[in-house]
């Protein structure tokens, strides 16, 4: 009878590799915030990097000379805003805390009229069809907490924003330092490959960025007086909701209309109803126009796919993980074509 041998090839540096891998994502699990400030940090310098090196083309500016004019434009527009409409943001801001009872019962008398109920509470009628025991003021507070805070902890978040601002001048004032960093993981012979593909994952982010703040500038200007024409409350900072959530496609301007149409209600139906139109057809304009021309030039991944990695971000690390979403997408699906080509 015929033996057959078997010889079992055990190849240890594949899977040494594999053991990296895997520990490399359980590492990036544990620090994911410091991963988003940095992902976040590349997606803004990526924006200061496109300025600079178009300036340098176009004007003979020095690179890192016109990097510290792209940060100077950026930091007296901020100035510029914050001494035009955050004085009136945080006295609508305040003002919408303090009569957020008035508009909760002015809601429940809407809806109570609507089912013919005059009594109808919202709060209520959750709580006996879900068994549950809400409490308006602390949902309240968890909604605020979880939307501009990623930590408790004060001192974690000042290291955050230390970090981001540091990280983000690190990348714009020397990007080939980053690139060298990524390249330590790579063999020699693939150092000019991946370099070329960060830089064209740098370009298509910072024109990414650029489009998305040019379409939530349009949006801010077309929302706010049209909210103040038709006396919805609070305008100004329902127009600057509606220009940051735009940043996180597909659902941002859906999420903005909703505190618009809330307090809508205040005005009456046709108010309400005016407020819901408007809302509508300029989330039909940016999502069938506007972002998908930014999302098909960034990706060119299609949109459901999109959606569903929006929501894996907002579940991982919150509103900074659907921000920075797309930007991922892109550039993974960047160094995939690569090896592919490769």
């Amino acid at each position: 009878m015929k033996q057959n041998n078997y010889i079992l090839d055990i190849d240890l540096k594949a899977i040494f590799q594999g053991l990296l891998i895997l520990a490399t994502i359980w590492i990036v699990f544990l620090l994911r915030d410091v991963v988003v400030i940095s992902i976040l940090a590349f997606i803004v310098s990526s924006g200061i990097v496109i300025g600079a090196r178009s300036m340098h083309q176009s004007l003979k500016i020095p690179y890192k000379m016109g990097v510290f004019f792209v940060l100077s434009v950026v930091f007296g527009v901020v100035i510029l805003l914050y001494q035009l409409i955050v004085p009136t943001i945080s006295s609508e801001f305040t003002a919408l805390v303090n009569n957020f009872p008035k508009f909760f019962a002015d809601f429940n008398l809407f809806i109570g009229n609507i089912i013919d109920k005059p009594d109808f509470n919202s709060i209520e009628y959750l709580n006996s069809t879900t068994g549950g025991n809400i409490n308006i003021g602390a949902v309240t507070w968890d909604v605020i907490t979880g939307l501009f805070f990623t930590t408790q902890n004060i001192i974690s978040t000042l290291f955050y924003i230390a970090f981001f601002f540091a990280a983000t001048f690190y990348m714009a004032v020397s990007p080939k330092n980053l690139d060298e960093i990524i390249n330590f993981f790579f063999s020699a012979k693939k150092h000019k490959l991946v370099s070329s593909k960060i830089d064209q994952a740098r370009h298509k982010v910072g024109y990414w960025l650029a489009g998305q703040l040019l379409i939530s500038l349009i949006l801010a200007i077309l929302t706010y007086p049209f909210l103040l024409i038709i006396q919805v409350p609070y305008a100004l900072l329902l127009a600057v909701i509606a220009a940051f959530l735009n940043i996180i496609p597909i659902i941002g301007p859906i999420l903005s209309a909703i505190p618009a149409m809330i307090l809508a209600l205040t005005g009456g139906f046709n108010i309400f109803l005016a407020t819901g139109l408007f809302y509508l057809i300029l989330q039909q304009v940016d999502g069938n126009f506007m972002t998908p021309l930014i999302m098909r030039k960034v990706t060119g991944i299609h949109t459901l796919i999109v959606m569903i990695v929006i929501l894996l971000g907002t579940s991982l690390a919150g509103a900074l993980g659907a921000l920075i979403a797309l930007p991922v997408v892109s550039v993974v699906s960047i160094f995939v074509k690569g090896l592919e080509e490769e």
